[in-house]
């Protein structure tokens, strides 16, 4: 998630409808602030710099830029890598809600199984650039037949419990 740290996020918001010529520069203002508010970010922070925003709320403006030209498919691409747990949590939820609400089809491209798992319907496993394995995500976690997906199951399952671990959960 690049983004230019002299612009603000309204300017970054804003830059695929001004680069598609769509609307005046107060329209163009309007549905930044819209967007804003649909990622839950508040609007009155429109004219901060990108470097004022966390990292959790820099991804949501990423995703409400994403969404300035009402798209129907979204390719997420390691979008939640190098976030905290808790934003991580956040930002799937957030996922799920633009995905209801504006009809989304989501392409998620990660190494977290986990988090294909939880957002996912369909999974397609790739190695050496080709597809091993296909199907419906809880048909392909919970019976991998390929060794590539059988180590992705199981660095999973590693993260799950060691997370659990560190929440001071019982073994």
């Amino acid at each position: 998630m690049a983004m230019n740290p002299r612009m603000s996020a309204a300017e970054i918001i804003e830059e695929p409808l001004l680069i598609q010529a769509r609307g005046n520069s107060q329209q163009r203002r309007v549905r930044a602030a819209e967007l804003m508010e649909q990622v839950a970010v508040s609007p009155d922070w429109l004219d901060r710099h990108i470097t004022e925003f966390s990292g959790g709320q820099r991804q949501r403006i990423a995703i409400a830029r994403a969404l300035a030209l009402a798209p129907k498919f979204l390719v997420l691409d390691e979008a939640l890598s190098g976030l905290d747990l808790s934003t991580q949590s956040e930002i799937t939820s957030l996922l799920r809600q633009l995905q209801a609400k504006h009809l989304l089809t989501y392409l998620l491209i990660s190494h977290d199984l986990g988090l294909v798992a939880r957002m996912a319907d369909q999974v397609a496993i790739m190695a050496a650039g080709r597809i091993v394995e296909q199907g419906p995500t809880r048909s392909i976690v919970s019976h991998p037949a390929r060794p590539e997906t059988q180590e992705l199951v199981a660095a999973a399952a590693r993260f799950q419990a060691a997370f659990a671990k560190a929440q001071g959960a019982p073994a």
